[in-house]
């Protein structure tokens, strides 16, 4: 399917998607970008239900700041988040990116794509979370799981890179829909086409969708 196509089908399911989730939005728990920024590091290979349980309590209680955390140290910290999977390396992570925003970002969260990957444990699809989420970023495709499987079986992407499928989508989506498809496609593919049953009947895509099984 040539560029222009793909653009045109985009359009198409971006439309739908924008009629029947209008109001999408971040699954994770925060009330600051700090917030967003470590539940969304904690929320790796772990539910973000987990992560909420977890931590929506500490942030009210004790972890206000990355100071907080440095303060509290890595054994109680990771004791408050054994829950979580992975907690020991999380937890050692968390430290870290702690002790960069405090060193050179005054404990602040920077709001640039570059600065923000260049903390510990920050990738681009969480850097992607918090520039649409917290800093009103358009021009941002998060490339998770739902994302990632949805498009695949929509027929928009070819690569299995998240770089690429970021690439590949920000060729065929205009700049000012890209975080709300994001969220959008996210949440079709929690509540329609998961992984294990896909709701094709159901699904308000299924005319143009190359996997559906209707």
């Amino acid at each position: 399917m040539s560029t222009d196509d793909l653009k045109k089908k985009a359009k198409v399911i971006t439309k739908r998607l924008a009629d029947n989730y209008p109001d999408a939005k971040c699954h994770l728990d925060f009330k600051s970008p700090f917030e967003l920024l470590v539940s969304t590091v904690l929320a790796a290979q772990c539910t973000d239900v987990r992560v909420n349980m977890t931590m929506t309590p500490l942030y009210k209680s004790k972890y206000k700041s990355p100071k907080d955390i440095l303060k509290d140290g890595i054994e109680n910290f990771r004791n408050n988040i054994k829950s979580i999977n992975f907690f020991n390396n999380k937890a050692k992570a968390i430290l870290s990116l702690c002790e960069v925003l405090e060193k050179e970002h005054k404990g602040k969260v920077p709001g640039t794509m570059d600065e923000l990957t260049a903390l510990p444990g920050v990738g681009r699809k969480s850097a992607s979370v918090i520039l649409g989420n917290c800093f009103g970023k358009e021009d941002v495709v998060i490339v998770d799981t739902h994302l990632k499987r949805v498009s695949t079986k929509l027929g928009l992407i070819e690569n299995d890179n998240p770089d690429k499928i970021e690439a590949e989508l920000k060729t065929i989506i205009p700049e000012k829909d890209q975080y709300h498809f994001s969220m959008r496609i996210g949440e079709h593919g929690r509540l329609v086409c998961n992984a294990k049953k896909p709701l094709c009947e159901e699904c308000f895509l299924n005319d143009i969708c190359p996997s559906s099984k209707i």
